[in-house]
């Protein structure tokens, strides 16, 4: 999809080198595309930021079979052991179908009298073949293990809200902002001078990002785990311009974007995502983006809040495992704190 004449990277605003810039970043099932939206460096620098981003959630992308650009749910590392072989912490990983797969191993202990045992877990015969040579061969004995005829693996990986806190995550936020205002209204206006300040904050550690918790916002419409969502009120009594981006669901950040909205009529726009359709969709919502904004930034909102944010996305997560099947067990413990911006 294109939005307006090229005009210049809506970051820079360079108009060199130009290249077509997603909304919603391509690892996270990102298609909307603003044409010549940024210039090669501004792409490669929010791209560093979106590798970070995209290693830490791997287990997410993973779990609800998000697709990138290529057409390839990441595979994802496991913890597994095997039952009745007392073998614990195996290598292992789930592959972007959801088959779990096992990787040769040799693990090591020590007997009460001091000799070394060394344990060989093999996928093939011919692995295991090898192992047994190598240990003859360096003197060593033989002590043959029966395999049971089924195996019964139990495997889990570990997912926290730690990543949507990070400085990385707040850049890809304020990137979508702006490219969205793009999408919406050209790059042109996105050019304009009253989100110059923004633009220079997004090279910054000063961003005007702050993800919150809302129990209002999250009513508003009904919300997926595949779902990303942007709205934007500019509004000329205020002078103001807000930005809300909802990425998976549930992980939701006011983005500050003007200061200096110098329009005498207001604008506001919003665009719903579907990271596994990868098309645009329209659910109803209960609130226009001015009255969803200002319940926002009324006291109700928990900005910062580890674990008013883990309580808000949790419930999402948990309703799309439910349906899988997937068993979902809350790590506790993890540290809170509160500010407000």
């Amino acid at each position: 999809m294109t939005a307006g004449e090229a005009t210049g990277c809506i970051f820079c605003p360079s108009r060199e080198r130009l290249t077509d810039e997603h909304v919603f970043p391509a690892f996270m099932g990102g298609k909307l595309e603003v044409r010549n939206g940024s210039c090669k460096r501004c792409n490669g620098d929010f791209g560093l930021a979106e590798a970070e981003l995209k290693e830490a959630i791997k287990p997410l992308l993973n779990l609800l079979k998000v697709k990138n650009r290529k057409g390839i749910v990441p595979s994802v590392a496991l913890n597994a052991e095997i039952r009745g072989l007392d073998m614990k912490k195996l290598p292992a990983f789930i592959d972007g179908a959801g088959n779990i797969n096992f990787h040769d191993t040799v693990t090591k202990s020590i007997t009460e009298d001091g000799k070394i045992i060394e344990h060989g877990f093999f996928m093939t015969a011919k692995g295991s073949d090898t192992f047994v040579k190598r240990s003859l061969a360096r003197g060593g004995k033989l002590i043959e293990r029966e395999v049971p005829k089924q195996i019964v693996a139990d495997v889990d990986y570990t997912l926290t809200t730690s990543f949507a806190f990070s400085l990385q995550a707040r850049r890809v936020i304020g990137k979508i902002a702006l490219t969205a205002i793009a999408l919406e209204y050209g790059i042109p206006f996105a050019l304009s001078p009253q989100f110059d300040a923004f633009r220079q904050a997004l090279v910054s550690k000063e961003l005007p990002v702050w993800i919150f918790a809302n129990v209002g916002f999250m009513g508003a419409h009904l919300r997926t785990a595949h779902q990303h969502s942007v709205m934007c009120y500019l509004s000329p009594g205020w002078r103001r311009g807000w930005v809300l981006v909802t990425l998976f669901g549930g992980l939701t950040y006011r983005v500050d974007v003007t200061k200096d909205y110098v329009e005498s009529q207001s604008r506001q726009f919003s665009i719903f995502y579907d990271a596994v359709s990868k098309k645009r969709m329209n659910p109803i919502v209960l609130a226009n983006e001015m009255t969803l904004v200002g319940h926002v930034l009324s006291p109700v909102t928990k900005f910062e809040d580890r674990d008013a944010v883990d309580g808000q996305w949790r419930p999402v997560i948990t309703e799309f495992c439910a349906d899988k099947g997937i068993i979902v067990e809350r790590i506790v413990g993890a540290v809170s704190g509160a500010a407000n911006p």
